[in-house]
């Protein structure tokens, strides 16, 4: 496809794009099909593209610019989730077990938008773009920034932005708030060794079970009474097995879940608090106790001066009242995290809630992304590229 037309013009190619990426999802590390597709329309659209992290892709809008003027980043994610879709959409995923939940196929469609857009209009832009096209966010196959990261991809980046939709806000709100965004997660593991028995005979025993009762119900008190009023961290234990027979009590019991925190001093008063209640009951219960902790993404941080432009740009186009940071920080996590470790960085929320409806949330089996969405996107982004290098490169039009 050319690089002429407007944003108001692009936007029906970049649906039915959005609708082939829902309908063919990739997890992390096998988006071969969509790395195609993405190079392919970089290609189309005067890039020269390149492969990184094996399933992403990166590209300068003047590669000649890089280390000479000032390059600011534009990141979308390209994975899908290891789920069911349980909808009748006529593009619905003809993959079983993969879906777009997270409505990064929409992530994908906005920074494609923008390519064009910033192609169409490249006689005017200063500075250079790049564009990063990431495979692997999700946690469940992540790490695909870091990978990115260890194979260059900000070399000579002054700053990066990134973007995802969210149903619980409002359709039409742009929230981004400056420092903690997003968690740091830790997913927690315990195991519980008693003595296994008879049921009958339960003073014979060490039961593993009775002991992961009592644990579970004592672990809500760690933030609740391990933090005072102030908070800033969430505990939830989201798995308990044990035992295969109703009437024999078994040797083990396993608990997992996860801990999201936003500071290092709160994470460490929550691990710190979990092991010795994990102690506690061990004691009481004449039970060995093991926690086992896994660092996950570590926690987004937002600077100040881009989440300055991020929300200077948002009220240019949509209004103050639209915008505000409000409910953040929040607790998901998220690896462009791991960018905004190196650089200085903003990422922000569009709201895709309506108003009245009950709007199914991210990694919800109903969930689609709302094409709606796309010129919003696009124009926060385009708009970022001429607040931050220059506002010689003019806004997009709103798109109906």
């Amino acid at each position: 496809m050319p690089s002429t037309g407007t944003l108001r013009s692009l936007v029906p190619r970049l649906r039915e794009l959005r609708h082939d990426l829902h309908r063919h999802p990739e997890l992390g590390f096998e988006e071969h099909r969509t790395q195609e597709i993405v190079l392919r329309w970089l290609r189309d659209h005067g890039y020269d593209p390149r492969t990184c992290a094996d399933t992403g892709v990166v590209a300068d809008l003047f590669p000649e610019r890089v280390g000479r003027a000032t390059t600011i980043a534009l990141r979308a994610d390209l994975d899908c989730l290891p789920m069911q879709e349980r909808t009748d959409l006529p593009y619905r995923s003809v993959h079983d077990g993969r879906a777009h939940k997270c409505g990064h196929d929409g992530h994908t469609a906005i920074l494609l938008g923008v390519a064009a857009e910033l192609a169409r209009r490249k006689n005017s832009i200063e500075g250079n773009v790049r564009l990063i096209f990431q495979p692997a966010e999700e946690g469940v196959r992540g790490g695909g920034a870091k990978v990115m990261i260890h194979e260059g991809v900000l070399s000579e980046v002054a700053e990066i932005y990134g973007l995802h939709n969210w149903p619980n806000y409002a359709k039409g709100e742009v929230r981004v708030a400056a420092g903690p965004l997003m968690a740091e997660t830790h997913e927690l593991r315990i195991t519980i060794a008693g003595k296994g028995g008879h049921g009958s005979q339960p003073q014979l025993c060490r039961d593993p079970i009775v002991a992961a009762a009592q644990l579970v119900v004592a672990l809500q008190t760690v933030v609740s009474r391990g933090l005072g009023y102030e908070g800033g961290a969430v505990l939830s234990v989201c798995t308990l097995n044990s035992g295969e027979a109703s009437n024999v009590i078994p040797e083990h019991a396993k608990l997992s879940g996860t801990i999201r925190t936003f500071e290092a001093h709160v994470r460490t008063r929550v691990v710190e608090r979990v092991r010795e209640i994990a102690a506690g009951i061990a004691t009481s219960y004449g039970v060995v106790v093991e926690v086992a902790l896994e660092r996950g993404y570590p926690a987004l941080i937002n600077t100040p001066t881009c989440a300055d432009a991020v929300r200077r740009v948002a009220c240019q186009l949509f209004g103050e009242a639209r915008v505000s940071d409000r409910d953040l920080p929040m607790a998901g996590s998220e690896d462009f995290a791991y960018f905004a470790q190196q650089i200085p960085a903003a990422y922000f929320f569009l709201g895709a809630g309506v108003p009245g409806e009950s709007t199914p949330g991210c990694h919800h089996p109903d969930f689609d992304f709302d094409d709606d969405l796309i010129p919003v996107g696009v124009q926060m982004l385009v708009g970022i590229v001429a607040d931050r290098i220059g506002e010689a490169a003019a806004r997009p039009e709103v798109a109906s």
